[in-house]
């Protein structure tokens, strides 16, 4: 079976930028590999014999315009699409694009936006959605069509199909054993990547494992793990009570990948892990075997993680120039609402040592993600994040995905601004009004904490003093666009609940 993977071209979207799909919740201001899909697709090639078209539009270059050409000149037996909450609307049509001129082409969809609601995704008998975590659906499938004959889809789990006029979810699909997972094949990626937070190019990323083992309120895990963890809230729909296990990849694993990454040519890693410091002497393990590579990468952590300087010096001896600490707020009534379990004082200690022992950290200021966010609040983590110092300070306004308990106490207390959950990117979109905070006032603080932190004196420095090659100044230069068009858009008036906040005048 010949099979296309494909990210669309940006030019399809409102606005004609690309939609980050590792993390699946902004534009983003660097555009990153599509871990997720590529490993579904390598999965397939190795396990069924797929042949394999790993198309990613963005990296690649290709426009809307090109995309139709290519449709037309190519022909592919199915075609496989990883849409997240953004990215809905593009793939659609991306591909209808495809299947016009091949109206027999099959098209299965995954990700988070497919697992949420598939009938959307599903216009006809030959359209699919895998429900969670693809790759063992997507086999049963594949094995289903090489058959031959009707195919019992009812009998494959995690799977969402189309009965005549009704869209059928079938059940849950017990989760893989993500060892057994084939290294993703980089080979397949013909695109040139960048990220503002490595000096150094072409970068990759990677994912070695799955689910998280906290139970944070807010939390958005990488996109993978936001589907599977759509899946798993439906086995328990009246309230979010629990969170998918954690599962990890060997050690022997992570190394050959490392391995097989500077094999290739790439200089840095992302390591979109949701967390990637499980144990001491497990991290020390993966970093003295990776240290000989040469690699730069960055990480992220939890800051109670991060209290051991031979375990940062190991990383850092092995290439990790940054690692991101999701601190979240600088205030602990607010970390405990959200259930992070830290307290500032982790966040203030991992800073150090971290600084101390050769690792350049990053912490975040996420706002809204308890009920009692203020103006004093948010005002204090802003003084505090920026006199910790650090070169990149993470701002974002908390998203209430479906897949949260943050959701479910939105949903109850009628914080939604549209009544329910809309796709948002959470680098500059509001879509709650809090109990002390307006959407709008919300918006307003995104962006004063972005114009503070980037456009400062010191910020501007610490840009251009890592500014290495031309390219890389016109990398930063376009990452600065995008911020520059931010701060520049005008305020529309978000509907407030009269009697529950009073909106800032702007």
């Amino acid at each position: 079976m010949r099979a296309l993977f494909y990210v669309p071209p940006p030019d399809y979207n409102r606005r004609k930028s690309p939609i980050d799909r590792v993390y699946g919740c902004n534009y983003g201001y660097d555009y990153k590999p599509p871990i997720h899909l590529l490993q579904v697709a390598t999965a397939l090639r190795e396990w069924a014999g797929w042949e394999i078209r790993f198309l990613d539009c963005p990296a690649e270059g290709m426009d809307g315009a090109a995309f139709t050409a290519f449709a037309e000149a190519e022909r592919f037996d199915v075609a496989c699409s990883w849409a997240v909450y953004l990215s809905a609307e593009e793939d659609l049509h991306a591909m209808r694009v495809l299947r016009t001129p091949n109206p027999a082409m099959r098209a299965v969809f995954m990700g988070t936006a497919a697992t949420w609601k598939p009938e959307e995704f599903i216009d006809d008998e030959d359209c699919f959605c895998l429900l969670g975590e693809p790759e063992l659906t997507l086999l049963e499938l594949a094995r289903a069509w090489a058959a031959g004959g009707a195919p019992d889809l009812a009998a494959i789990d995690g799977l969402a199909w189309k009965d005549g006029d009704t869209v059928r979810r079938n059940p849950f699909r017990k989760l893989l054993d993500v060892s057994a997972l084939p290294m993703p094949d980089r080979r397949m990626l013909l695109g040139n990547y960048r990220a503002n937070r490595l000096d150094v190019h072409p970068i990759t990323t990677m994912v070695v494992s799955r689910g998280c083992g906290f139970r944070c309120t807010f939390c958005t895990p990488n996109a993978i793990d936001q589907a599977i963890e759509l899946e798993f809230k439906r086995l328990q729909p009246e309230w979010y009570v629990d969170r998918p296990p954690l599962r990890k990849r060997t050690v022997d694993q992570i190394v050959a990948e490392f391995e097989d990454i500077a094999a290739l040519g790439y200089k840095g890693v992302e390591v979109a892990d949701n967390i990637f410091t499980w144990g001491k002497a497990r991290t020390q393990e993966i970093c003295e075997r990776i240290a000989p590579l040469g690699l730069h990468w960055l990480c992220l952590a939890r800051a109670n993680m991060l209290h051991d300087p031979a375990t940062i010096q190991a990383m850092a001896k092995a290439g990790c120039k940054m690692v991101y600490m999701g601190s979240e707020s600088f205030d602990d009534g607010l970390l405990e609402d959200m259930v992070k379990e830290i307290k500032v004082k982790d966040i203030e200690k991992a800073v150090k040592v971290c600084r101390e022992n050769g690792v350049e950290p990053e912490v975040s200021v996420l706002m809204g993600a308890s009920p009692n966010e203020t103006w004093k609040t948010l005002w204090w983590s802003w003084k505090a994040s920026r006199r910790l110092g650090t070169r990149f300070v993470h701002f974002s306004v908390a998203l209430p995905a479906p897949s949260t308990e943050l959701y479910d106490i939105a949903r109850k207390e009628g914080w939604f601004v549209d009544g329910d959950f809309t796709p948002a990117d959470n680098v500059r979109d509001v879509i709650v009004n809090l109990p002390h905070l307006s959407a709008q006032e919300l918006r307003l603080a995104l962006k004063l904490a972005y114009a503070g932190q980037y456009l400062s004196p010191r910020g501007l420095w610490w840009q251009v003093r890592n500014v290495g090659s031309l390219t890389d100044l016109r990398h930063k230069a376009k990452s600065a666009g995008k911020l520059f068009t931010f701060l520049a858009e005008r305020e529309r008036q978000l509907p407030v609940p009269p009697g529950r906040v009073t909106p800032l005048p702007l």
